[in-house]
């Protein structure tokens, strides 16, 4: 074989391999709008919790089903608080739901996200707000407050309850995320209890 010959053969090996590289790419599962979770973005709560995510997307599968050894393909996924999120969809420790639906973007609509004795768990986007204000005090005493636009409000309650009976309600802002927690007994008749405001955040979009 001459010289040209061996040029034309590696050059084709070349051509060959960035081909096959193309098609082993990972795909990349983005955020959406309701929970912008980019690398490197964070979000910053009046409890003191702080939700970072990884500066860069991270390689994930699971097995979407408990009775078949199928994985979901490899893709690459934001990496945020030692969980993997698919969109609205979380990674959680259960064989039987492996992923949690945070929130869902169409209003009235209920899923399941796991099980607690003979009970599921589900959840439900109760209400779409225009804007809501964020209120709590500063330390100079007086009443601080935030506008968010664009809210979906989800609540999550058991199977034997109903949404008006919820133990965890969250608010969502479009491009900023979770905004608001609020915890509840649903036996009791004491008002809700709001776990955690968002104080600062920075999406790197």
């Amino acid at each position: 074989m001459n010289w040209a010959c061996k040029n034309i053969v590696l050059l084709f090996a070349m051509a060959l391999m960035v081909s096959c590289g193309k098609d082993d790419a990972l795909s990349i599962v983005y955020p959406k709008e309701y929970l912008p979770a980019y690398p490197g973005s964070w979000w910053e709560y009046s409890n003191g919790d702080v939700s970072k995510v990884h500066t860069e997307y991270v390689a994930h599968s699971y097995e979407p089903s408990i009775n078949s050894p199928q994985s979901s393909g490899e893709k690459l996924v934001p990496y945020i608080d030692n969980r993997y999120l698919y969109e609205y969809e979380i990674t959680q420790s259960s064989t039987k739901y492996p992923l949690k639906k945070l929130l869902s973007e169409k209003l009235g609509e209920l899923w399941e996200i796991n099980e607690t004795g003979n009970q599921k768990i589900f959840r439900k986007t109760t209400q779409s707000i225009d804007s809501i204000y964020l209120r709590f005090p500063s330390d100079e005493h007086a009443l601080d407050s935030t506008l968010y636009y664009d809210i979906l409000v989800v609540v999550e309650y058991l199977e034997s309850l109903d949404a008006n009976r919820w133990n965890i309600k969250e608010y969502y802002s479009k491009n900023v995320g979770l905004i608001r927690k609020e915890i509840n007994n649903p036996y009791d008749t004491i008002a809700a209890v709001v776990e955690k405001q968002l104080v600062d955040n920075f999406i790197n979009k």
